[in-house]
């Protein structure tokens, strides 16, 4: 009986061919042959390992029984100059000289779990191999390593958000453990690798932090190994639930319910004891299991209080020291799937990690209405409803409309409004069912309603979040994107502001900032601003503008530094320093776009940064028609006096725009030589722009129409440098940043400032609240002033 066979063939020899194979001592069991009955008699003894040829497949010979967890790994590579070195792959990386007689580790300084493998067809010395950590690349053999660090790449499974200012996030990462990092730093960069740190190992999943103590970090790794981390001594503490059989507890709920011993049974307490033999009787079969991603969660209304679901859900009331099970195994109790997970798994080759573990929770979460009131899913499609912490739970299964049975249960998302409405989301593309499901109960599940129509039919659902202050926004990460609904989920619409293809397996949105997390399984995490789709309605959209509400802008000192390091050095974009000010102009467009301002005080501070679909078509457009739309708004701030402390010229454009005040005054007039040299400076740009576009009329790429169209290469286009954010010279709303930023104008103390617009004859006025960043820090966090 074979299973998975890797081959490669010898760029030198093409005789010389080597197999990876998985292979087993017992015959294929015939099944489709009628009356076949399989020799269970023969014991297994399992051939695999590395087979070679040197007469093109005539003969073969078995150099060595290496093949580590074949269906995960099973790939093998040829030197192009010598046909007797070999490398292949597994939870090391090996290679031999001898056409693998003799194994020997190459890797000992990269991560383990090793999936690619490239060797430079001209260079032997020259490989890049690909694992669990990301990618490394030699040119020595493997003597050395180089990790290649900068790719904007990670496998988020699950995050948590804390409550510092501001925020920090924290998630678990495919085979890579949970880390925490800053939504933003005070650093003129950006936020680097250097920012995050390591709070478990393992494969990391859920985290969690306490909502009144940043220091108190949560974070699981696989099956159910949860710890907590104090931050200030970095003491961790495992509190992972002991195996404490309910059988046992319920022992003295039988002594209760029996009473008295010297008087006879009553009709009552005789139910109530045979009720409770039962549960014993069936708890005392079953052993502890819990998931690989193994769901848990702080209690919106007590954060001492933790819950965290295994075939039980356990409930802990002292930050997990101890905990007690609340529930029966809420599985269905499958023997065969159960039996086949936890000890048969993995075919011909035995593969019992902990990954596969059915009959579990694999979301529970509780209403931030009312304690108590605790929905639950599993992983062979059973929902259940408790509304009293557990004491008895109702079970919803079979009401949900399409959904065959035994779909992994998503995700459970209790409303922020009512505390009888939940959103349920299942995932079946375990068994090759890629339908996204998605559903409402608005009475405690006794009714259920779909909400997929308008989804795309091979989008599978990963989660479902609802706006804790908008109760018609609903937000769903699939498989392929994120999607938005301003209706309820009547109709929902693809959410890639910026976000490329990728499956989003979280979705996280912050209690107090209006800021939408998502944890992609590729990509990382990303950010998004939701405040103005948190306001948007049809009256905004039909109005002739609209400034939306401001959130409280930091006011902190930015660091600046020399940051030579090279080009391998990642670097994330911080949120603009400042305020941003989203606006909206009616139009055919209605993307959400990021514009750049243009101080009226001084020189342009950068061109404007607007997406494709909110511009005129490139040919339509030139850098004369770009400037003078970029400047038809004037927002005025004022001060607390009704001073004028910033003027500000922005996009005029149809569509959303954002805009950002950097938080400084209006600068200081020119002098006689600045002004000039700022014309001539002008001038001359101006020229060598058109010179530029000339230049490139011909080129019918994208980058070609773009220089010609006198725009500047978005980042990443062949032929374009984007150095990192606190490199930038003069880039960005509202200018300011980079070196000298606005020439050294003021920043504004803390207080209320009032922003002014005025478009189409309606004038608009917000206010903007600056503050310094308050509230606990972390250990970690430090001081930010």
């Amino acid at each position: 009986m074979l299973g998975r066979i890797g081959l490669a063939v010898a760029p030198s020899n093409p005789q010389v061919v080597y197999a990876m194979v998985e292979a087993d001592s017992n015959p294929n069991p015939e099944s489709l042959r009628k009356g076949f009955v399989p020799d269970t008699s023969r014991r297994q003894r399992l051939q695999s390992g590395l087979y070679r040829t040197a007469d093109g497949g005539a003969t073969w010979t078995k150099m060595n029984s290496d093949d580590d967890r074949p269906f995960y790994f099973s790939q093998v590579a040829v030197d192009p100059e010598d046909a007797d070195r070999v490398y292949w792959m597994g939870t090391q990386l090996y290679f031999a000289n001898d056409g693998g007689r003799t194994p020997r580790r190459v890797g000992q300084s990269i991560h383990v779990d090793n999936h690619a493998f490239w060797l430079d067809p001209s260079d032997p010395d020259h490989y890049l191999v690909g694992e669990d950590g990301g990618l490394a690349v030699t040119y020595d053999r493997g003597r050395s390593y180089d990790a290649i660090m900068q790719m904007p790449v990670g496998q988020f499974y699950a995050i948590g958000l804390d409550m510092q200012e501001p925020f920090w996030i924290c998630g678990g990462l495919q085979d890579n453990g949970s880390w925490c990092g800053p939504s933003r730093t005070n650093r003129r960069a950006g936020i680097v690798d250097q920012d995050w740190f390591n709070v478990d190992g393992g494969d990391g999943f859920y985290a969690a932090v306490d909502p009144t103590d940043p220091n108190t970090v949560y974070a699981e790794s696989q099956g159910g190994s949860i710890s907590r981390l104090d931050l200030r001594t970095w003491t961790r503490t495992q509190i992972r639930p002991v195996s404490q059989p309910l059988f046992r507890l319920l022992e003295d709920s039988v002594l209760i319910a029996r009473g008295d011993t010297a008087t006879p049974l009553t009709p009552l307490a005789q139910r109530a004891v045979e009720a409770y033999q039962a549960r014993i009787a069936a708890d005392s079969v079953n052993r502890p299991r819990f998931n690989w991603s193994t769901p848990f969660f702080v209690s919106p209304h007590n954060p001492r209080t933790i819950y965290l679901g295994g075939n039980r859900l356990y409930k802990s009331v002292d930050r997990g020291d101890h905990w007690a099970p609340i529930s029966e195994d809420l599985s269905t109790r499958d023997s065969v799937r159960i039996k086949l997970s936890t000890r048969t798994s993995g075919g011909i080759t035995r593969d019992v990690t902990g990954a596969e573990t059915h009959g579990t929770i694999t979301t529970v979460a509780e209403s931030p209405l009312r304690a108590g009131v605790i929905w639950a899913g599993t992983d062979d499609g059973n929902v259940w409803l408790s509304t009293d912490d557990g004491a008895a739970w109702t079970n919803l299964t079979g009401r949900f409309p399409g959904v065959p049975a035994r779909t992994w249960v998503s995700r459970v998302e209790p409303s922020h409004f009512d505390s009888a409405t939940c959103y349920v989301t299942f995932d079946g593309h375990r068994d090759d069912n890629n339908h996204p499901y998605v559903f409402v109960t608005t009475d405690f599940g006794r009714t259920v309603r779909s909400l997929s129509a308008t989804l795309p039919d091979d989008y599978f659902v990963h989660v479902i979040r609802e706006d804790p202050r908008r109760r018609s926004l609903l937000f769903l990460g699939t498989e392929y994107a994120p999607f938005v609904s301003f209706d309820s989920g009547a109709i929902w619409h693809r959410l890639d502001w910026g976000l490329p293809t990728v499956p989003v397996h979280d979705l996280a949105i912050h209690p107090r900032d209006r800021v939408l997390v998502a944890a992609t399984h590729g990509r990382s995490i990303y950010t998004m601003d939701i405040g103005p789709l948190e306001e948007l309605t049809d009256s905004i959209l039909a109005a002739a503008f609209h400034v939306f509400a401001v959130e409280p802008a930091l006011l902190f000192n930015e660091r600046t530094g020399q940051f030579w390091s090279g080009n391998k050095l990642f670097d994330a974009p911080n949120p603009p320093f400042g305020a941003r000010i989203a606006y909206r102009l009616p139009g055919a467009s209605s993307a959400v776009v990021d514009t750049a301002a243009r101080d009226s005080a001084g020189p342009e501070q950068g061109e404007p940064g607007e997406q494709d679909d909110a511009r005129p078509a490139l040919e339509e457009e030139g850098p004369d028609q770009r400037r003078a739309r970029a400047d038809t708004l004037q927002f005025v701030i004022t001060g607390p006096l009704g001073d004028t402390v910033r003027t500000i010229r922005a996009n005029g454009g149809p569509g959303f725009h954002w805009v950002t005040w950097d938080l400084r005054k209006n600068r200081s007039p020119m002098g006689r030589a600045a002004r000039r040299d700022s014309i001539l400076a002008a001038a001359r740009s101006k020229v060598v722009r058109d010179s530029l576009a000339e230049a490139w009329r011909a080129d019918t790429t994208e980058h070609g129409r773009r220089m010609a169209a006198g725009r500047d290469p978005e980042p990443g286009e062949p032929g374009a440098y984007e150095p990192p954010a606190g490199l930038r010279s003069g880039r960005g709303g509202g200018g300011g940043g980079g070196f000298g930023g606005l020439g050294g104008a003021a920043l504004v103390d803390p207080g209320d400032y009032v922003v002014s617009v005025t478009a189409n004859g309606a004038t608009y006025r917000r206010v903007i609240h600056v503050q310094r960043p308050s509230g606990p820090k972390s250990a970690v966090a430090g001081d930010w002033e």
